[in-house]
C-alpha cells in the first residue's frame, strides 16, 4: 500500500464513520495489537482547548536537551499526516506510515474511527520505538477521546474556552467536564492558575474525586530569547515545566533552560522577514486564541498598519470570531481556503461591513509593512505548503525571528 492510498483510507473513515466516542470500542483492537499502551514508558497526556501544542513543544525540547528519547502524537497537522507521529521532532517516514497502517487495518471491522486508527499507529509505533517519554495530545474534548485509553504519569489541562461547542457542550462547564475527563485515579494533574474560575472549580471538584495531586501554576516569564514568543507562552510554559519535573524530578536545570529557548511550534504566532515585510503566521481560530492574537499584536506592531489574511472552517460560528478578526488590523482579505471545509466568502461579507477582498493561495501577499495570517490551522498549513517554494529564504517559515 502506498502513503497515497492508506491517506485516501483514512479520509474515507473521517466522511463514512465520522466520530463514535465509545472508547470500550478500542479494547479488543488493543488487545489484538497487543495492548501497546500498556507497555510504553513514561506519558504525559495533554488537553485544553487553547496551548497544548505549544505546551508539547516546550516539553519535548526540554527532555530532548536532557537527552530523553521523545515521542509526540499530536495533531492535526499541517502538510502531511505523517507529521501527527514523530520520533525527536521528525516525522515517521511514509513507509513506516504505512506499515503501520497495513497492521492496523485489519481492525477495522471493529469500526475505527480516522484518529482512532491514527491513535493505535501511535501506540505501535511508540511500542516498537519505546521513547523514553512520550507526549500525547487529545484530538477532542478528552474524557471519551481515543487517547483517553492510555494510563498517563502526569496530565495536563491548557486554557479552556469555547470551542466545538456541538459536541463538548455550550457552556464552559460542559466543555471543562469533557476536559476533565483525561484525570485519573492518583495520577498527578497539571493546570494553570490563569484559566476562568469555572473551569478551575470542575478541574479541582474532579481531582478531589480521582485522589489526584493538582497544580494550578502561575505564568513564568517568556524569555525574549525565546523562539515561541507572545504573554500566553509564559502559561504554556509553566504547566509545561510543571509536568516534566514531575516525571522527571531530577532533571537537568541547564537542560530545562536551553528546551525553553528552543522549543518552537510552527504557526503558532511563528514571525518571519521577508522582502523588507513582517510576516506572521498564527492558527489562532477560537475566541480565545485570537483574543491572544490580538493582545500579541499590540505589544509588538501598530496594528492600524496591519493585512489579515484569514480563513475560517465551516464549524466556527461567525457571529463570535468575526468582531475580533475585525480587531486585528486595518485591511482585510479574506482565503477560501478549501471548497468543502471553509465557510465561503459571501457567509462573510454578509457579517463584514467594512472592505473585504479576497485572497487565493500562491498570490502575492498584500504589500503592506505586517501582514497577518489567521483564522485557520487548514489555512497555515496550506499556505506553508504552497509558499515553501516561492519565498526567496526556503528556511524562512522554520525560522521564528525573535521580536525585539
Amino acid at each position: 500500500m502506498t502513503y497515497e492510498e492508506a491517506v485516501k483510507q483514512l479520509q474515507t473513515l473521517a466522511i463514512k464513520k465520522g466520530m463514535d466516542y465509545r472508547l470500550e470500542r478500542l479494547n479488543p483492537v488493543l488487545k489484538a495489537l497487543g495492548n501497546p499502551e500498556q507497555q510504553l514508558n513514561k506519558i504525559i497526556h495533554v488537553a485544553g482547548t487553547n496551548g497544548k501544542g505549544s505546551t508539547i513543544a516546550f516539553m519535548q525540547a526540554i527532555c530532548r536537551e536532557a537527552g530523553y528519547l521523545v515521542g509526540t502524537f499530536t495533531s492535526p497537522h499541517l502538510v502531511s499526516y505523517t507529521e501527527r507521529i514523530a520520533l525527536n521532532g521528525e516525522p515517521i517516514s511514509k513507509q513506516d506510515f504505512c506499515d503501520l497502517f497495513d497492521q492496523c487495518k485489519d481492525r477495522m471491522k471493529n469500526g475505527l474511527t480516522e484518529f482512532e486508527m491514527l491513535t493505535m499507529m501511535a501506540l505501535l509505533f511508540f511500542y516498537k520505538k519505546k521513547p523514553d517519554i512520550c507526549l500525547v495530545e487529545v484530538g477532542l474534548g478528552g474524557r471519551l477521546d481515543a487517547t483517553n485509553i492510555i494510563v498517563p504519569n502526569c496530565s495536563v489541562i491548557t486554557q479552556i474556552d469555547y470551542d466545538h461547542q456541538a459536541i463538548l457542550g455550550d457552556t464552559l462547564d460542559k466543555i471543562s467536564q469533557e476536559k476533565a475527563g483525561i484525570i485519573k485515579q492518583t495520577i498527578p494533574i497539571v493546570t494553570t492558575d490563569q484559566q476562568d474560575i469555572i473551569s478551575l472549580k470542575v478541574i479541582e471538584k474532579k481531582a478531589v474525586e480521582k485522589q489526584a495531586p493538582i497544580w494550578m501554576e502561575a505564568p513564568v516569564a517568556v524569555g525574549s530569547d525565546w523562539l515561541l514568543q507572545g504573554k500566553h507562552q509564559g502559561i504554556n510554559a509553566s504547566v509545561a515545566l510543571r509536568a516534566i519535573k514531575i516525571v522527571f524530578p531530577n532533571i537537568d536545570k541547564g537542560a530545562v533552560k536551553r528546551g525553553l529557548r528552543k522549543a518552537d511550534s510552527w504557526g503558532r504566532f511563528t514571525t518571519v522577514k521577508h522582502n523588507n515585510q513582517t510576516i506572521i503566521i498564527d492558527g489562532a481560530h477560537n475566541i480565545q486564541g485570537l483574543k491572544s492574537l490580538r493582545d500579541n499584536l499590540k505589544l509588538y506592531h501598530n496594528i492600524k498598519s496591519i493585512s489579515v489574511i484569514f480563513g475560517i472552517h465551516y464549524s466556527k460560528p461567525l457571529d463570535a470570531i468575526m468582531p475580533i478578526i475585525k480587531t486585528l488590523g486595518d485591511r482585510f482579505y479574506y482565503c477560501e481556503f478549501d471548497t468543502i471545509l471553509a465557510h465561503k466568502i459571501d457567509s462573510i461579507r454578509d457579517s463584514f461591513q467594512e472592505a473585504l477582498l479576497s485572497y487565493e493561495l500562491g498570490e502575492d501577499l498584500p504589500k503592506t509593512p505586517v501582514v497577518v495570517i489567521t483564522g485557520s490551522l487548514y489555512l497555515i498549513g496550506k499556505f506553508y505548503n504552497k509558499n515553501k517554494g516561492n519565498l526567496t529564504n526556503l528556511a524562512a517559515l522554520k525560522q521564528v525571528y525573535t521580536l525585539q
